[in-house]
């Protein structure tokens, strides 16, 4: 049977498969949606941690227990995740900076966006590693509380680790950067923000969404940090303290 569509509409139909802009575009708008909105939501719900245990482990299981949980993450979350994570790395890889011949800001911008971007790629592997996935290992094992992988207690030991605290303070902030400036370039290569006005103003935007987020970010990862350091500190003490009692 012979198509019905015209030759040169099937031709532009495969180049439009193929061309970069549209993939670039499409890149562009997963880290906004879902990526970006998804990182806004995951950092106040953790920040939930700055009230407390108690407050920190509902929000915990509030999300843990959402019908289709597993099904929602993959669609919305990892699938999103990984296209966006392996197009920038290749973008990355085949990008230049113009470092050696300019300067000016939005050139620095460029390239650290492709930097930070590689850096968030890894340490977002990491962290669904260290705890997603560990939660659902705990529940294929038959672990009656397998939300223990993502409690209070679990990221705290974890937190008091300097290298492990470190390397979440390089990732947070590097994620953050990466997904505000990325607002800035979704703005021009949507046709959003075209004047020189409109990108000023939409770069300061972007920097007071990054300061805001990584603050929140950085001050929930040190509350865990002191509430890891005060359980080893109340840890070595007890022994001591057992001892004097019995002596006496």
């Amino acid at each position: 049977m012979a198509s019905s569509i015209p030759a040169s509409q099937e031709a532009s139909n495969a180049r439009g498969l193929r061309d970069p802009y549209l993939w670039h575009k499409l890149h562009s708008l997963s880290g906004i949606v879902p990526i970006g909105i998804f990182l806004m939501q995951h950092l106040i719900a953790n920040s939930y941690a700055l009230r407390g245990p108690g407050a920190f482990e509902t929000v915990v299981k509030v999300f843990g227990y959402l019908p289709f949980v597993a099904i929602l993450e993959i669609i919305i979350i990892y699938i999103p995740i990984l296209y966006h994570g392996i197009y920038g790395i290749f973008i990355a890889a085949h990008g230049s900076s113009n470092l050696g011949s300019y300067s000016y800001g939005r050139n620095w911008m460029y390239f650290l966006q492709r930097v930070s971007g590689v850096i968030a790629f890894f340490y977002i592997g990491f962290h669904v590693w260290n705890t997603s996935l560990q939660r659902y290992f705990l529940a294929w094992q038959g672990s009656p509380n397998p939300e223990k992988a993502i409690g209070w207690e679990s990221m705290a030991g974890q937190f008091a680790d300097p290298l492990f605290f470190a390397f979440y303070v390089i990732g947070i902030t590097a994620t953050v950067f990466h997904f505000a400036n990325g607002i800035w370039n979704f703005g021009i290569r949507w046709g959003i923000t075209i004047s020189q006005r409109s990108q000023k103003i939409s770069a300061f935007v972007c920097a007071g969404v990054f300061l805001i987020f990584t603050v929140i970010g950085l001050a929930t990862a040190n509350r865990f940090r002191s509430a890891g350091l005060n359980h080893e500190r109340a840890s070595i003490s007890a022994p001591a303290v057992t001892a004097k009692v019995a002596r006496r």
